[in-house]
């Protein structure tokens, strides 16, 4: 039985869809590991207050970051000729620049109105340096898919690492020098562009001719073919990024900015790795069913990793309950120590989004964006009134926080029993017409 075993593990590790998953990872592990090594230091120079500011930031980012490219980085797997996902990187980089272009011009008039609605005066200034954070997540996202469509991971790993590298130093050294808010959000910036410059390079080394040549009249006849993506499935990420950071700005108009702070926190050691584990993982995933043909087979391997996510989640769960609870105070500082009754909360809302985010795109093999538009909305909608009947309710900011997570758990476990019956009535579907 154990050389059974042994063999087993032998084949597991070996297959190529795993291989790619660790190739992924490896720079995820680094990444984070760099992140969480330098967190208790980076926390000790910098106030809760700066790190809401942080947290809003990256809000609008994470926020437009689904819109500058009209989400055709996801149409680069699709096509069979070379020529033609080319032709898709182009219109992605196109749609993103004159994207990021109008957003400027955007911010230079309304930065004042921005802020005043965000609550938080200060982040006025730092506005101006978004479009050019978006652009180069965006490059990075293009390429990234491009990268996937060649089976070459390391690239996307590589590129991980060195945002991590490039910006947690810079914080520390920010921190020391006084920067306050501003440090954080340079180190930002600065991790993008070598992110997106990184990515760039590597492409142009192996593609030589770049995106030279390319037809404007092909991008726009597959702009066309990929339309959905802008039109249907745009609509439902922007919801889904709505929904997960819907609390910093409603938390922040109806409780300050000290409770975001904590909550900033948690997300930022505990849901970002997480987020870029499923990231990772999704990516193969995506590769991995594109190729599957057989409906059965496709089912199986879903519930096959379904199965083994859930129970990664519960472990999760079941290791912060667990923990001391002067555990956040004792590593990132005692300014931090409340953070972690958020956390025995906030731990419910991560697992189960690693879950789902980690297989989201079984709903695009299976064709349900407009299923999944609805959803999306769903979740905007209970995360707004979770928070809003909290606050009506006369709660603080920590019981608030109890049922905006409700509210997550009864979403995310509603995402996954719509999936499996869609799931099952495109088995039967597609079992018939073969």
């Amino acid at each position: 039985m154990i050389k059974k075993g042994s063999e087993s593990f032998t084949r597991f590790m070996r297959a190529e869809y795993i291989r790619n998953v660790f190739t992924l990872m490896a720079g995820t592990v680094i990444g984070q590991a760099l992140v969480f090594i330098l967190a208790p230091f980076i926390t000790r120079l910098f106030t809760p207050e700066d790190f809401t500011l942080l947290e809003q930031y990256t809000m609008i980012i994470t926020v437009l970051s689904v819109v500058v490219t009209g989400k055709y980085e996801f149409a680069i797997m699709h096509p069979k000729e070379q020529n033609d996902a080319r032709h898709i990187v182009g219109l992605a980089l196109k749609v993103a620049f004159y994207s990021c272009v109008v957003l400027s011009i955007f911010i230079l008039f309304f930065a004042r109105d921005i802020s005043y609605w965000l609550t938080n005066e200060p982040i006025a200034i730092y506005l101006w340096t978004i479009p050019i954070v978006l652009f180069f997540t965006a490059v990075f996202n293009v390429f990234n898919y491009w990268f996937s469509r060649l089976k070459q991971y390391r690239v996307a790993a590589n590129s991980k690492v060195l945002s991590a590298v490039s910006s947690e130093p810079i914080k520390i050294a920010t921190g020391f020098g006084g920067w306050n808010a501003s440090g954080l959000i340079f180190s930002t910036v600065i991790g993008s562009i070598a992110a997106g410059v990184y990515a760039i390079w590597k492409f142009l080394k192996s593609e030589p001719e770049g995106l030279k040549n390319l037809s404007n009249e092909r991008m726009k006849a597959l702009a066309i073919l990929h339309k959905d993506y802008p039109m249907f499935s745009i609509w439902g990420s922007i919801l889904n990024r709505l929904a997960q950071w819907a609390h910093v700005g409603i938390f922040t108009l109806y409780y300050g900015l000290v409770a975001v702070g904590f909550m900033a926190l948690c997300r930022r050691i505990f849901m970002a790795p997480l987020n870029v584990v499923s990231n990772s993982y999704s990516q193969v995933f995506f590769q991995r069913i594109s190729e599957i043909e057989d409906p059965k087979e496709l089912r199986a391997l879903y519930y096959k990793v379904l199965v083994r996510f859930l129970v990664a989640a519960a472990a999760m769960i079941f290791i912060v309950q667990m923990l001391p609870g002067n555990t956040m105070g004792f590593i990132f500082g005692e300014a931090w120590g409340n953070s972690f009754m958020y956390l025995k909360y906030l731990i419910y809302w991560f697992a189960l989004n690693f879950v789902t985010s980690s297989l989201a795109f079984i709903t695009y093999r299976i064709n349900m964006q407009r299923v999944g538009l609805f959803l999306d909305a769903l979740h905007f909608i209970l995360a707004i009134v979770a928070v809003y009947l909290a606050h009506s309710w006369g709660m603080n900011e920590l019981e608030a926080t109890k049922v905006l997570v409700i509210s997550k758990f009864i979403y995310f476990s509603f995402n996954i029993l719509v999936v499996l019956f869609y799931m099952e009535r495109y088995v039967r579907k597609n079992h018939k017409a073969t």
